[in-house]
């Protein structure tokens, strides 16, 4: 009795394992994402993979502060040290407390912005780049516009939205996915949104402050690598995530989110799904036999791969395979010599390759094979001189 229970658990434990892996229960978990607005996309192509309503403009609370980061980090030094004005209002913009006068490195600023959300960093950010938060605002809304978000407007560095003391910043699923993708593309910015605590260097009496990211993904989800929070009474609770996983980096957005538990296990089941679309395949076998080329004289040479190349692709994207080598091949040629490249292509992008290389040695033609080749010419020529010409037709 004890052996059959045990049978009948490990079967269900067998089945319960590959219903987990299988796509369609992925694809059963976007039902659980009840955001009013989401999307997934491929970070490396820009395709969208999913989306849900996600060119409805939305409040977006403090994923506003990812173009703040973007341009800080492009228009400023990091190393340089800040301090903060006298006539920025701290009291009233919730962070990590900063003082007027106190000074510190834009880099520590940085770091309080992304990962404890800190409305005062960007208040003193924008001051510190453009002289005034007007125009701080003003190069934002210039960023976002050449990114390509064009459904996107900012009226401040930070995203409170209460009026009338600040006006409301919106954007769109789409558009938060443009810029995160065009965000990630930097080093810098990566480095920030991927740590998950940070001592901050403060300038008041050689202060040091630990700050912790507020992202939960970075705990709980693996392969998580970023990027922002934000939570307003307009916005709901939003989160504009990342995640990569071997040659995959997917990007997703939930906005609206009922509670933070909600956004997290939301987003969570969007990246499952992204993921479930991709397999990763062995596209180039070392050694294998990928073309023959004939050579003037008769001779030929065989073109293998010279490496095993391996890639995730979408499942549902056809592949195909494109040979680059040299027109006009000329003996002698020793064995393993590189004359071309295979490239593995999907959707107009090369995602895995391998040199070419000669499988044997060629020797130099022979007086013999010269011979041949030339009276096989001659013997065409002729034939082709004394063909009928069936180019004319008669009636």
């Amino acid at each position: 009795m004890r052996q059959h229970n045990r049978l009948i658990l490990t079967v269900l434990l067998f089945i319960f394992i590959i219903q987990e892996g299988h796509p369609s229960y992925a694809q059963d978990a976007l039902k659980s994402i009840q955001a009013p607005s989401a999307i997934i996309i491929d970070a490396n192509t820009g395709d969208v993979l999913w989306s849900k309503k996600a060119n409805s403009k939305r409040s977006i609370a403090s994923i506003t502060k990812v173009i703040t980061a973007i341009v800080a980090i492009e228009k400023g030094n990091l190393e340089q040290t800040v301090t903060v004005g006298k006539d920025i209002n701290t009291k009233d913009l919730k962070g990590i407390g900063l003082i007027p006068g106190e000074r510190i490195k834009l880099n520590d600023l940085l770091y309080a912005l992304m990962l404890y959300s800190a409305n005062d960093s960007a208040a003193v950010i924008a001051e510190h780049i453009s002289g005034s938060v007007n125009e701080f605002v003003r190069l934002m809304n210039i960023k976002a516009a050449k990114i390509g978000a064009l459904n996107t407007k900012f009226s401040n560095p930070h995203g409170l939205d209460n009026e009338p003391l600040y006006k409301g910043n919106y954007s769109t699923a789409y558009d938060l996915a443009t810029i995160a993708r065009y965000a990630l593309k930097n080093k810098t910015f990566q480095r920030i949104i991927s740590c998950k605590e940070k001592l901050l260097n403060r300038g008041i009496k050689g202060k040091q402050e630990k700050i912790i990211n507020r992202n939960k993904l970075l705990w709980t989800y693996e392969g998580a690598t970023g990027i922002k929070t934000g939570h307003t009474n307009a916005a709901g609770y939003c989160l504009l995530s990342s995640a990569k996983r071997d040659d995959v980096q997917l990007i997703s957005v939930v906005l609206g989110a009922k509670s933070y538990n909600d956004l997290f296990s939301q987003s969570s089941a969007l990246l499952n799904y992204g993921f479930s679309l991709y397999e990763k395949k062995k596209l180039i076998s070392k050694g294998k036999l990928y073309r023959s080329v004939k050579m003037r004289y008769g001779q030929k040479v065989d073109l293998v791969a010279l490496i095993d190349a391996e890639a995730s692709i979408r499942k549902t994207a056809k592949t195909s395979i494109k040979l680059d080598f040299k027109p006009r091949i000329q003996p002698p040629i020793k064995k393993g010599t590189k004359l071309g490249t295979i490239s593995v292509v999907q959707d107009g992008r090369i995602i895995a390759s391998s040199p070419l290389i000669t499988r044997q040695s060629v020797k130099s033609p022979t007086i013999k094979q010269k011979l041949m080749y030339y009276m096989n010419r001659y013997w065409e020529n002729i034939e082709a001189f004394f063909a009928p010409n069936t180019s004319i037709l008669t009636p």
